[in-house]
């Protein structure tokens, strides 16, 4: 399973801009500086898949999923909880909890056939729908304008703010996931002593709609992605949270997903 990805030698104008910016502070950052730190961020990222940290190791995994009514009140509230561990290097995400209790009837009996379809796919596991998947490589990073607006603090490390927001223009639409690519604007966090992305936040800027409307449409989406270091050189997701308002067909859905990861062990032979 490949890991989720998503932003030269730093120039010497770099090295008067370490002292960590307080929060709305915005440096006046040529871009020729954004262009080193997003060149190094994304060469940091390729060479994290070549590795596939992901499948070296074992954490534990809570996912909350929450649905609300037209008033923004809670309807559904669910959680389940997981252990994620690689099975000949390809990572299966085990429901061992619902609601903090241990799984029992019917969802025992679904993990079971769970686990049988994944046995039964070992040996060609099938790649991400290319229509829906985002790596964080240069072709993303490029639809987007970045201008650096701080250095932050972040779990006690420094860290490069930037600002992104699509560019003007026509941009590219080769797959589905291009159109809410292509309206969405937010903050990358890169540590700043190993240009590892730290933090995504993101916010859909405006409706965007399925087959001209007809099969439904998204009108709003934010969020933020979190990865957090696990051990010597390792960077690992450590929280996803995603609300989105959708219209599809005659079913309209406000959910919140929330996912966090924790409790890593390192996967020795």
């Amino acid at each position: 399973m490949k890991s989720p990805t998503i932003l030269a030698l730093l120039l010497p104008g770099v090295a008067a801009a370490m002292i960590i910016a307080p929060a709305g502070a915005r440096l006046q950052a040529p871009d020729s500086e954004v262009r080193t730190i997003v060149a190094r961020a994304v060469e940091r990222a390729a060479w994290g898949q070549e590795q596939d940290f992901g499948a070296r190791f074992r954490r534990s995994m809570t996912r909350r999923d929450q649905r609300f009514d037209g008033e923004g009140e809670v309807t559904e509230d669910e959680s389940r909880g997981y252990i994620v561990e690689p099975y000949h290097g390809v990572p299966y995400a085990k429901l061992v909890t619902r609601d903090g209790k241990p799984i029992a009837g019917d969802d025992l009996e679904n993990e079971r056939e769970q686990w049988e379809d994944f046995l039964a796919t070992i040996d060609d596991p099938s790649e991400p729908d290319e229509e829906t998947a985002v790596v964080f490589d240069k072709d993303l990073l490029e639809r987007y304008a970045a201008e650096l607006v701080g250095i932050r603090d972040l779990r006690g490390r420094p860290t490069y703010v930037l600002d992104f927001e699509p560019k003007q223009g026509k941009l590219p639409t080769r797959r589905r996931v291009d159109h809410a690519l292509n309206k969405s604007r937010g903050q990358i966090w890169i540590d700043r002593d190993t240009y590892e992305i730290a933090r995504v936040t993101f916010d859909l800027t405006e409706r965007v709609r399925f087959w001209w409307g007809i099969l439904g449409s998204v009108s709003e989406a934010n969020g933020h992605f979190e990865r957090a270091p696990v051990a010597d050189s390792v960077w690992l997701a450590s929280e996803f949270d995603v609300y989105f308002h959708v219209r599809a067909l005659f079913i309209t859905s406000r959910r919140r997903e929330t996912s966090v990861w924790n409790a890593f062990e390192p996967i020795t032979d």
